[in-house]
């Protein structure tokens, strides 16, 4: 073994041996209930058991391995105002897991990481199968996870276990990190790169269609509050000033006319925009909640906003604060065409705050994934990740410069009847063999 052009042509007849296993591995991952909730207290019933699935399997290879639950309070003293640093997780039963298989010296070492969570099902009758019970059906694996991003773990799983078993030698070391509590924050993810859990470079394998994504999103969650007068839904009404009621229904469309001018502004703003991302950065409206009786105007509504940022927004901390400023003046602006909201103004309460990163597209090691890639039948043609992932931790914090790469459409996440095709799958973990080999060898 050794020889760079012979040892990719096994790895490749290895990984194509191997699709049925990957497959198995992937269903496997599934069946654990994994569900992340933003209270962590009922913890999901299969993170735990999820995680120990994988060591076992890590063990088997000759990884040096732990299983441990992060405590919160010495990590939020310690990066409080920094990324992944949210009050109120726990993660009892809800371990984090990783893993180092040591090289032979000398040589780079590269961080493989995910999650293992995964948001829940909703309703159970949108889904053709149970969303735990996995189904292997015309050439594709369906469950839920199975995009974002069991797929992507069982990927990286299934790349170290095959050239384990080709016995290719390899100077630097692999470190494996699974992570608990993504889908509500990156906690897990800060726990593993304050305990140790970097590497020269890291690729987290967040469904990208195959594509490299060296640049992700930040996110910024809010609640806009708007504050209206309750009264009689059927009488008619006197003005507010003479205290009759204000709908607050009425004012949401106010506010959310708003929205649609500030992401208009956005689409032309260069701040905005990126030449890797398909769309500028924008504010999506994704609940409301308004109303307190059915023949009652409504005398309060909540509007949740999903803001994303870039990367040239980040403030000092490498968080939004620039960001959630602009969003409250602009805010400010749309109160003051009403002469209610401007005596009663709408006011935002920010209560997540998920960071982003960009690994420069020179970087030596986007440079040998683009190879292996390539090697592998897929794109070497960049991307960004139109969403957050946890990549910006183990860059900014962990000193690892990390990419996302993974199989799957992006679209598929958090869907019903999510489901990832065997041969993206079988290309990931191809791309991935290769790229450890060339890496670390």
């Amino acid at each position: 073994m050794g020889n760079a052009a012979s040892d990719a042509t096994l790895i490749a007849d290895a990984v194509e041996a191997a699709a049925d296993r990957i497959v198995a591995s992937l269903t496997d991952l599934i069946a654990f209930q994994s569900v992340s909730r933003p209270d962590p207290a009922p913890a999901g019933p299969g993170e735990e058991p999820c995680q120990r699935y994988l060591q076992a399997r890590l063990d088997a290879l000759g990884f040096e391995t732990e299983l441990w639950e992060p405590d919160p309070a010495p990590l939020l003293e310690k990066y409080r105002g920094r990324p992944g640093a949210i009050e109120g997780r726990r993660f009892e039963r809800r371990p984090n897991l990783g893993g180092r298989k040591r090289g032979l010296g000398g040589g780079r070492s590269l961080l493989l990481t995910g999650h293992i969570d995964v948001v829940p099902t909703g309703p159970i009758e949108h889904w053709r199968s149970g969303p735990f019970e996995p189904l292997v059906k015309d050439g594709a694996v369906y469950g839920r996870g199975a995009v974002d991003m069991k797929g992507g773990v069982a990927a990286m799983l299934m790349a170290c276990e095959i050239l384990h078993e080709l016995g290719i030698p390899l100077k630097g070391d692999i470190v494996f990190s699974t992570v608990c509590d993504e889908e509500i924050c990156s906690m897990g993810a800060l726990a593993h790169a304050d305990r140790g859990y970097t590497a020269d470079a890291g690729i987290m394998t967040e469904p990208t269609a195959n594509r490299i994504a060296p640049i992700c999103f930040g996110i910024l969650w809010g609640r806009i509050i708007i504050d209206g007068i309750g009264g009689h839904a059927e009488l008619t009404p006197r003005n507010w000033n003479a205290g009759g009621p204000v709908d607050a229904i009425e004012l949401c469309r106010q506010v959310l006319n708003g929205i649609d001018l500030i992401n208009r502004r956005w689409m032309y703003d260069p701040r905005k925009r990126h030449p890797l991302m398909e769309a500028p950065a924008n504010i999506m409206a994704t609940q409301i909640r308004a109303g307190e009786h059915p023949s009652s105007t409504a005398g309060r509504a909540e509007i949740v906003i999903d803001v994303k940022y870039l990367p040239v927004e980040r403030d000092a901390l490498g968080r939004g604060s620039h960001v959630a400023a602009e969003v409250d003046a602009f805010l400010a602006q749309i109160c003051q065409a009403d002469p209610y909201l401007r005596a009663h103004p709408a006011r935002i309460e920010w209560f997540l705050d998920a960071d982003c990163t960009e690994v420069p597209s020179d970087h030596a090691f986007v440079t040998c994934l683009q190879a292996a890639v390539t090697e592998s039948g897929l794109s070497p043609l960049l991307t960004g990740f139109s969403s957050h992932s946890d990549i910006g931790i183990p860059t900014d914090i962990g000193g690892t410069p990390t990419v996302n790469f993974g199989p799957g459409e992006p679209s598929q996440a958090h869907q019903p009847n999510e489901h990832v095709m065997v041969k993206d799958l079988v290309a990931c973990t191809r791309a991935l063999a290769l790229a450890i080999a060339d890496w670390c060898g």
